[in-house]
């Protein structure tokens, strides 16, 4: 291996470690350690958990899962092992947790929307963001049952209930599978509201997906199922 070669196996292997760092770094940012090993796997199986309870009625079995929780390495943030009152608590402070973090986003959102809608210049191709090309054409009735605050999505052609059978939001479509089916309502980021317990088990599971950057109905199909509905991509 001459000179530049051996140069450039440096660079390489600098680069691959410095992009290694920077991971390690988010990583511990996303979960701080002040937080129990408990408490994020509470978070990551949260839908999961919600599902069993609103299913079975009894609630979540935490003396059969701290039993799990020593195979698995579960602890609490001392290293202490996991007793089924703990669990229960920081069960408790997950669920709060995670509806304190979307109602901070719905906030944001809403912040966003209010600017938007008072820019006056929202319309020029200037303001567009980068992949899009004005307003779509719509594809909902005026009387379609979209929440008070979206008339603006509404004339950007986003149909945000099931009622009319198909919702269009910037994530898909989600089709209802029987006309007479429930109807269902989802933000414009293609969030369901958790109007039902399995419609929460949903939510919760696409916050998740959006925590960890993944697409929002990533593994949903079977939750969607379950509300009479299915997703599809745009």
């Amino acid at each position: 291996m001459d000179d530049d070669e051996k140069d450039g196996a440096k660079r390489a292997e600098t680069a691959h470690q410095s992009k290694k760092a920077t991971q390690d770094v988010l990583k511990r940012v996303a979960r701080p350690a002040w937080r129990s090993p408990l408490f994020w796997w509470l978070a990551e199986h949260h839908d999961a958990l919600r599902q069993n309870e609103a299913e079975t009625g009894r609630g979540v079995p935490w003396r059969e899962l701290c039993l799990e929780f020593v195979g698995l390495g579960i602890t609490l943030a001392d290293g202490r092992p996991v007793k089924p009152a703990t669990a229960r608590i920081t069960w408790q402070r997950v669920r709060k947790e995670l509806v304190r973090v979307e109602e901070r986003r719905a906030s944001e959102r809403a912040e966003r929307e209010r600017r938007a809608a008072t820019n006056p210049r929202r319309d020029m191709p200037s303001q567009f963001r980068k992949g899009e090309y004005g307003p779509p054409l719509a594809v909902t009735s005026p009387t379609a049952k979209l929440p008070a605050t979206t008339v603006q999505q509404a004339k950007r052609g986003f149909q945000l209930s099931t009622a009319d059978g198909v919702v269009v939001t910037k994530a898909g479509q989600v089709v209802k599978l029987e006309e007479g089916g429930e109807d269902f309502v989802f933000d414009e980021d293609g969030i369901i509201a958790g109007t039902t317990n399995r419609a929460a088990v949903l939510r919760s599971k696409q916050q998740l997906n959006r925590a960890g950057r993944r697409p929002i109905n990533d593994g949903t199909a079977e939750m969607y199922a379950k509300l009479g509905l299915r997703s599809e991509e745009r």
